[in-house]
Formats: structure tokens, C-alpha cells, sequence
């Protein structure tokens, strides 16, 4: 949901914890609200100041041990699916726990979406069950703590399950979509309109209750509406960039290829037929039926006239190739392992195309393939 820059603040089982620097504001606000209502007037007499910001700090950090509990559910069910995990992100709004890889079937998706909440509504339950049990040894303070908490791990299972994307209870939803339609994108897209709604109401709760209340901090409920309407609908864009992708091939999207340079040419040979007029355009060099290089006016000026063009060229950095066939969300997912790529499009060894980000860029907007080269 849009975290901002995360620091690593260590590891459980293996799996790297992240905390996003959301997280310091929520804390700060959690913290203050619960020293307010240790030390209003008539809570807890007697309970003195240091003790209320020692108390506010632990039940602040029991809290965040809660979300961390809930994304360790995640974590352990994805790998009880054999389904690398690769981090868990803290941030202000909850936990993110990120695989390698999508989940493979709808029961994948089912069981680690639902065991997040229902790891919640254990911590919760937990923390309920010894404030119930009124020992000895608790405090009036440490059980309006406890009690706090539960119902706080309580209400966020309850809200995790709530059927909208990107919310555990809208995987759950997709799991099941998926499962009855076979399709994973119109799973997604179900859930992903559903996140939208879901969003969209309680923008409006939100702002009523504010309206009614005249409290400011009622607009918290209206902000996480925002932030799950906007993650539904990136996830909506998201769907369908890749289905536009998955409809194409790398022929249809190149576009036609530069002239290429012989890399046993004399440079003079190059200047003059390649060169002359074409400042700041590199073409490509190859040998052997592939491109070995990129030749410019800057790289051939200090070359002998008559050094071959290999001598001159530059080595063909972000490079990539591809055949007519492939498809293009396998290039643009190599694409985007590099800085300002360029796709050389290659058939049986021979240079048919090239594909900018540009080029890529035209076909999201437009969805319009180009005609395939003859031949190709």
C-alpha cells in the first residue's frame, strides 16, 4: 500500500524483518494515546508518570509483536506450500510479507491468506484469556493493557477478512474465484472491484463518523479507505498490463531495425555510409549473426580509417534479445532487471527488430500491435 524506505531490523527463521519509517509515526501515535488514557484523571490514581510511559512503550511494542506474529503465520504457511519467502516489511498500516513466487493454485492462496487473521484472533483470544483470569499479580493497569490489545488483535482479524483486495480476506475471496472460474485474473479482478467498494465505504464511514464526532482522529478510517481503494485499483492496472503483455509476441510489438554495420567494415567505410548525418545515433554491430557491439559518431572519431568497425564500437551494455515468438511479459519482465534497456530481436540470426522502452511504453497505452516484418 504505497510504504516509504525500510530499514532491516533483523531476522526470525530465517526470514529477513524489515520495518518501513511509516512505522515510527503509528508508534508514536499508539504510544501517546495510550499514556492519555493511563493518566486521565480518574483512570488509575496513583499510577505515576514513568510507569505510564514504560507501560504505553511495552504495550506499543506488544502490538507490533502481534503484526509480526500475524506475517510469521503468512511466512510459515508459505513455506509449509514449499513457496520461498523473501521478506516481511512492518509499516504503518500493518505487515507485507513477500514471496518469490505467486501462489500455484487457489488452496495456496486460501491457506496463507486466512492464517494471518486467524493467527490475530489467537493473539488476541490470548491476551483476553489472562486479563480474564484476573491473576493476583496483575495490575488494573496491566489488565485495561491487556484487554486493549485483545480486543485490538480481535478487531484487525475481523477487518483482515473483510473480502477486498489487497486485505487478507479479499485473497481469501480471490482463492475461491479462482478456484470456480480456473482463472486467476478474473479472480483477481473480482477481488480487486470488491477492494474498490470496500475502499470506497469506508472513505464514506470514515468521513460521516468525523462529521458526527468532530474528532479529527475518526479520519484514520477514511485514510486506510484511500490506501485500499488505491491498492485495488493498482492491482486492477496491474492485471491488465499483464494480460496486454501475455497477448503479445516481441514481433508484434519491435519496431524495424537500424541498419547494421559489418564488423570487419573499415571505419571509413562506416563514416561515410552510416555516420555522415547521424550524429548521436549508434548502430548496431554485428558478427557472426550477432550484435557485438554499437558504433556512433563519438566511438569512431580517433579510429584509424582503416581499423574494422569492431575496433570502434562500444560492448552492447543493457542489451537483451529476443525471437519474434516470445512472448512479451517474459522480455518486459527482463526488462526491468535493467536500466534503459534495448531489445534486439533476433530470428534464426538475423536482426528483424528492436524494442525500446519506448516501444513497449506505446503498446500499454495504445494496446495496437505493429505489423509483423515480411519474413518474420
Amino acid at each position: 500500500m504505497g510504504m516509504l524506505k525500510s530499514f532491516r531490523i533483523g531476522r526470525v527463521g530465517g526470514v529477513e524483518i524489515r520495518a518501513d519509517s511509516s512505522l515510527a509515526i503509528i508508534a508514536i501515535l499508539i504510544t501517546i494515546q495510550l499514556y492519555g488514557q493511563l493518566t486521565k484523571p480518574g483512570n488509575f490514581p496513583g499510577l505515576s508518570h514513568p510507569k505510564a510511559v514504560l507501560l504505553s512503550v511495552a504495550s506499543a511494542l506488544l502490538f507490533f509483536a502481534s503484526i509480526l506474529g500475524h506475517e510469521l503465520a503468512h511466512a510459515a504457511m508459505f513455506r509449509a506450500r514449499h513457496i520461498p519467502v523473501s521478506r516481511i516489511t512492518l509499516f504503518m498500516f500493518g505487515g507485507a510479507t513477500q514471496a518469490k513466487i505467486e501462489a500455484r493454485v487457489p488452496a495456496d492462496e486460501f491457506l496463507v491468506s486466512v492464517v494471518g487473521p486467524l493467527t490475530s484472533l489467537a493473539i488476541g483470544g490470548l491476551f483476553l484469556l489472562i486479563r480474564q483470569a484476573r491473576l493476583s499479580s496483575l495490575s488494573p493497569q496491566l489488565e485495561y493493557l491487556l484487554r486493549d490489545l485483545g480486543v485490538v488483535n480481535v478487531t484487525l482479524a475481523i477487518f483482515n477478512l473483510v473480502p477486498g483486495f489487497p486485505l487478507d480476506g479479499g485473497r481469501v475471496l480471490r482463492s475461491i474465484v479462482w478456484k470456480v472460474t480456473g482463472s486467476p485474473a478474473t479472480a483477481t479482478k473480482v477481488s480487486a472491484r470488491v477492494g474498490q467498494i470496500v475502499g470506497l465505504l469506508l472513505i464514506g464511514f470514515g468521513i460521516l463518523l468525523t462529521l458526527k464526532s468532530g474528532q479529527a482522529l475518526d479520519l484514520w478510517l477514511a485514510l486506510i479507505g484511500w490506501l485500499l481503494y488505491r491498492a485495488a485499483t493498482a492491482t486492477l492496472m496491474d492485471v491488465h498490463r499483464r494480460q496486454l503483455l501475455e497477448a503479445a509476441t516481441a514481433g508484434e510489438i519491435m519496431a524495424p531495425p537500424p541498419p547494421t554495420v559489418p564488423a570487419d567494415m573499415p571505419v571509413a567505410a562506416v563514416m561515410q555510409g552510416y555516420l555522415a548525418g547521424h550524429d548521436g545515433e549508434a548502430f548496431p554491430v554485428m558478427e557472426d549473426g550477432r550484435v557485438v557491439g554499437f558504433v556512433s559518431l563519438r566511438t569512431a572519431q580517433g579510429v584509424s580509417p582503416d581499423r574494422p568497425a569492431r575496433e570502434a564500437m562500444l560492448p552492447p551494455r543493457g542489451v537483451l534479445e529476443a525471437t519474434p515468438g516470445e512472448r512479451m511479459d517474459a522480455v518486459a519482465g527482463r526488462m526491468e532487471q535493467i536500466l534503459n534497456p534495448t531489445v534486439l530481436v533476433v530470428d534464426e540470426g538475423r536482426l528483424v527488430g528492436v524494442i525500446e522502452p519506448e516501444d513497449l511504453s506505446r503498446y500499454m497505452t495504445t494496446g495496437t500491435k505493429l505489423t509483423p516484418q515480411p519474413g518474420v
